[in-house]
């Protein structure tokens, strides 16, 4: 009998884990959904077409191809998110763009800020990215520090992404994808 009831004990142990795992990713989630409904009419007009898909820690849109996409990423474990442009193509590719980009980052940064960085990610993967701290108590969950406030303010810096380097996308485009 002690067996079974350390089994249902374990059960239900594991169920608990599990829901307050679904509940934690499920208020993320909702974060960049919010996120995402604060962009769209933060967008000028010519930037109002695009498409998006959302997962369990992060937002990304993108106009040409889901390969090259601006992310918004909740990083839980260092309280940080991530606002960026992401080349998760073909490694060919994504070093092309990663080329393209780099001649012109004293100009991005002028228009985005000193903290937005181009860097190789993955031996695969190349990034225009920026940091942000996740506002708040570093000793309670990141879930419980998305804030309204946090979501327009993310929202306002992922639209500015969008504007910069758009234009500069197009600009680079014949010569990467050539």
């Amino acid at each position: 009998m002690s067996r079974a009831r350390t089994l249902v004990k374990l059960l239900a142990l594991g169920s608990l884990v599990a829901w307050a795992a679904t509940l934690h990713h499920g208020h993320i989630q909702s974060f960049v959904l919010r996120v995402y409904d604060a962009l769209k009419p933060r967008l000028p007009k010519r930037l109002q077409r695009h498409q998006w898909r959302a997962r369990p820690s992060l937002l990304q849109v993108y106009f040409e191809s889901p390969a090259v996409h601006y992310e918004v990423w909740v990083q839980r474990k260092t309280r940080s998110l991530e606002v960026g442009l992401h080349f998760e193509g073909e490694r060919e590719a994504n070093y092309r763009w990663a080329g393209a980009l780099a001649p012109r980052a004293m100009e991005i940064q002028a228009q985005l800020g000193p903290g937005v960085e181009l860097e190789e990610w993955t031996q695969k993967w190349t990034r225009l990215h920026e940091t942000l701290p996740v506002p708040g108590n570093a000793s309670t969950p990141v879930n419980r520090d998305l804030t309204d406030d946090l979501v327009a303010q993310v929202a306002e810096r992922l639209a500015r992404f969008i504007e910069v380097m758009e234009p500069i996308l197009a600009e680079e485009r014949p010569g990467v994808e050539g």
